[in-house]
């Protein structure tokens, strides 16, 4: 689980940013959160990060205009502890349930914004609101509308060459009422369905606008104006629950997948925005006291509380240095400071903290486990805050101060924490001890710095880190313990002493083992597919069904599906690159979707041509140097339609396996349809005798555009049906 070699470099203005972004392949890093699973999974290999948290201005939270306004280099932890954020009840609704603390330590807002993931919750949130994105690029800024900017599954309207730079969030006004509620395996986890409101009333308790903002069950936030609804049921949630099965049916388009159907997420949304309405039209009363907006300054660096010997506080990471570029098999010098030493170390870009803390400073108490930000094995306190440290590039840890377990507390002189844990029986295996331990204590000298840790809440508190055991119980008696002993704020870390640091290699903060470093690696090409394609067997990981009104006449498109060469040419990303014999061809096909760029080599067979039903079927198979691979099997037919022009039918199975198929069934379904959407389109200018598109990998703008028409196009579908029914 380790990135493949990257380029990295940390410019101190926005200028320097934008030129690295306008170099080539590079990718925007903030917090990494997101991005640097994707890259430990070589999901994406991108040349180069441009890591934006030196660029100046960028790290600022302020009320202007009426909005609250949050920079690209803002931590969600941050807003979640600051006071300007009451502003936006809707973001202290909506952050608790961002992933787990530790990675909302590191994770930044507008990172959030920019992954676009459909079970996200900030995206939901800033659709609810009708906030503002702003976009800066070569072109110069530009401000997008929440609605316009997210335009499928981790695509958004900032093309590769620009940086989201901030986000304005509307604040609350008297008499506005909110609601936020999600469903999912566990607390941490992406939602299957969830649900934003916003009420706002009159001084007479009329209804004045109602917004209903649903996540997880398409490929973007979708929102209704439920306006006449909430009127109609005066907000009881009973009639309300009855209401919504209909907008749940038109909203919920997502695939399912082995966490749930189609019809559990539209029965899971239909409870939960009937609630959430409720609970945001109970909520909207004039408030006798002054507005949000008008009880906080203008601006701040976001400065939540967290207590602990004088650690720094959440999301106060402090300034950062611009750093020039280093190559990808290029060596550089980081210092910092660990368990109270100042020590460098000499690492490559893609060397993640874990491993610099294990072998160049003998940290081994630092565990590893998933490597991409789950188990939270490798949780340590970077800055004061804890933070996973197998998602933290050792290279954007300079001037960091880092504690390990290490330096908790010692053998001779054990932390509360660890003395609790050894009376509880708090450990069984011990390999999630370390993490524990590293997330109690920011739990205590964090977010519950005055000592009002309820029993109850624990288990949701603690979920960052996974026990292999199942040993729960005794480590929450631990922690609750603890929490009654010193309602004043648990002991700062006891054991940080200056020190020599010893690395397995047996020399202080070594980092090179060979000429080019442990971060050099051999560019991969993808593999040679195997000679026979098979039709896969089993359940695939996600089924498509697209059906597509063309205007061109019906053998003209038959045409082009019965011409290899012409046909291939229309699918998105897609090249022939030899024919076989036999209708058996070779050829490649490249996905770039967010941070994730695939590029799979592959062999594909037409196994049924029936001209006379002009029905097509496809056999197909790739796979890509980062281990993933497909199989697929695809029906195409094309039959007469209306006024001349043709149904395009396009039925899939898709059967995904390596690293592709974390993406689960329903996102690989939603893109899938996107890309077939997009092929029919291609289909239609090729029959009409337009000319055909070019063949290259589709780029997020393209994609996002064409989201965009689609998203209008389903709308006006909607409205229709509706103006049909009544």
């Amino acid at each position: 689980m380790k990135p493949a070699p990257f380029a990295y470099v940390r410019p101190g203005d926005l200028d320097g940013a934008l030129a690295e972004l306008a170099g080539g392949d590079a990718k925007v890093l903030a917090g990494g959160q997101s991005l640097v699973p994707v890259l430990a999974m070589r999901l994406g290999r991108p040349a180069t990060l441009v890591d934006i948290t030196a660029v100046d201005g960028l790290d600022r939270i302020g009320i202007e205009d009426g909005a609250l306004r949050v920079g690209a280099a803002v931590r969600q932890r941050a807003v979640e502890h600051a006071d300007l954020a009451r502003a936006v009840p809707l973001l202290g609704l909506a952050l608790p349930f961002v992933g787990h603390r530790e990675l909302r330590s590191r994770g930044t807002v507008c990172g959030s914004l920019a992954h676009a993931d459909p079970a996200a919750e900030l995206p939901a949130v800033a659709a609810c609101l009708g906030a503002v994105l702003e976009i800066a690029g070569p072109r110069g800024r530009r401000t997008v509308g929440a609605e316009e900017f997210f335009a499928g599954a981790m695509t958004t309207a900032v093309a590769a060459d620009e940086v989201l730079v901030g986000a304005a969030f509307p604040v609350a006004h008297t008499g506005e009422g909110h609601g936020f509620g999600e469903i999912a395996r566990r607390h941490g986890d992406f939602a299957l369905a969830g649900a934003v409101t916003q009420v706002r009333r009159g001084e007479d308790g009329a209804v004045l606008e109602a917004r209903l903002t649903a996540f997880g069950v398409s490929d973007r936030p979708v929102t209704r104006d439920v306006t006449e609804l909430v009127r109609a049921t005066d907000g009881a949630e009973r009639p309300l629950r009855e209401a919504m099965a209909e907008i749940a049916a038109e909203v919920v388009d997502t695939a399912g997948d082995t966490h749930g159907s189609t019809g559990y997420r539209r029965r899971l949304l239909t409870v939960l925005a009937a609630r959430e309405l409720s609970r945001a039209h109970r909520a909207a009363q004039p408030p006798e006291s002054p507005s949000p907006e008008s009880q906080h300054p203008e601006s701040q660096h976001p400065e939540p509380r967290h207590g602990g010997g004088g650690l720094r506080r959440a999301g106060d990471h402090g300034p950062r240095r611009a750093r020039g570029r280093v190559g990808a098999a290029e060596l550089c010098d980081v210092t910092m400071r660990a368990n109270g030493s100042d020590v460098t170390v000499r690492v490559s870009p893609r060397m993640h903290l874990a491993d610099a803390l294990r072998e160049y400073l003998g940290l081994t108490g630092t565990h590893l486990g998933c490597e991409h930000g789950v188990c939270g094995m490798c949780t340590v306190l970077v800055d004061g805050a804890a933070a996973r440290a197998c998602l933290l590039f050792a290279v954007q840890c300079e001037g960091a101060d880092i504690i390990t377990v290490e330096g908790l507390g010692s053998p001779d002189e054990q932390h509360p924490l660890q003395q609790a844990f050894s009376a509880h029986h708090a450990l069984q295996c011990g390999f999630c001890t370390p993490g524990m331990l590293m997330s109690s204590y920011d739990l205590l000298a964090g977010d519950v710095s005055d000592g009002s840790v309820i029993p109850e809440e624990l288990p949701e508190r603690m979920s960052g880190v996974l026990c292999r055991c199942t040993g729960y119980r005794g480590i929450l008696a631990a922690v609750a313990d603890v929490a009654a002993a010193y309602p004043g704020g648990v002991p700062a870390p006891m054991n940080c002493v200056s020190r020599t640091l010893v690395g397995r290699g047996g020399g202080p903060g070594q980092g090179a083992t060979g000429p080019e470093g442990p971060g050099h690696e051999a560019p991969v090409e993808a593999g040679e597919p195997a000679g026979e394609v098979a039709i896969p067997a089993g359940s695939p990981s996600a089924t498509v069904e697209v059906t597509s009104a063309l205007t061109a006449p019906v053998d003209a498109v038959w045409a082009v599906l019965d011409d290899v060469e012409r046909m291939v040419a229309c699918l998105p990303g897609a090249e022939l690159t030899e024919s076989l014999g036999g209708d058996r061809y070779r050829g490649t096909a490249g996905v770039a979707l967010g941070p994730v760029k695939l590029s799979f080599a592959g062999l594909a067979q037409i196994i049924e041509r029936a001209p006379a039903d002009r029905r097509l079927r496809m056999i197909g198979q790739g796979s890509d140097a980062g281990g993933s691979a497909t199989q697929a099997d695809i029906r195409l037919r094309a039959e007469p339609g209306w006024g001349g022009g043709t149904v395009l039918r396009a039925d899939a199975d898709l059967y995904l396996s390596g690293r592709v198929a974390q993406f689960g069934r329903a996102l690989a379904g939603d893109v899938s349809r996107r890309l077939f959407e997009q092929f029919a389109t291609a289909v239609d200018a090729a029959a009409a005798g337009r000319e055909a598109p070019a063949r290259r990998r589709p780029s997020p703008l393209r994609l996002a555009i064409g989201a965009l028409l689609d998203a209008v196009r389903r709308r006006s579908s909607r409205l229709w049906r509706r103006l049909v029914r009544r």
